[in-house]
């Protein structure tokens, strides 16, 4: 939806006419469509079914992770002595 314009350099116009500037004159439907275009939406995030789902694979996956580093710290505190659990050698 290209709309082309034409600047003819010798036609200059005074602007829009009286009747055009009271046509867009409109005081509730510029704040209407402000309001429409610039507001969110009122409806909580756990009723949006896009938004309640990926919150709830954010949690999911932010669980997982949580799980996989303890399964992995703990697994990692009985393989690996510590230096101070050695007994030496020479006694």
């Amino acid at each position: 939806m290209k709309r082309r314009y034409q600047i003819a350099p010798g036609i200059r116009s005074d602007g829009p006419s009286d009747e055009e500037i009271a046509r867009y004159r409109d005081p509730k439907k510029l704040f209407y469509n402000y309001h429409k275009a610039v507001l969110r939406p009122k409806v909580p995030i756990y009723k949006d079914p896009k938004a309640f789902l990926v919150l709830l694979l954010i949690v999911l996956l932010a669980y997982f992770i949580a799980e996989v580093v303890d399964k992995d710290q703990g697994s990692m505190d009985h393989t690996v002595p510590s230096a101070l659990d050695r007994s030496p050698e020479g006694e």
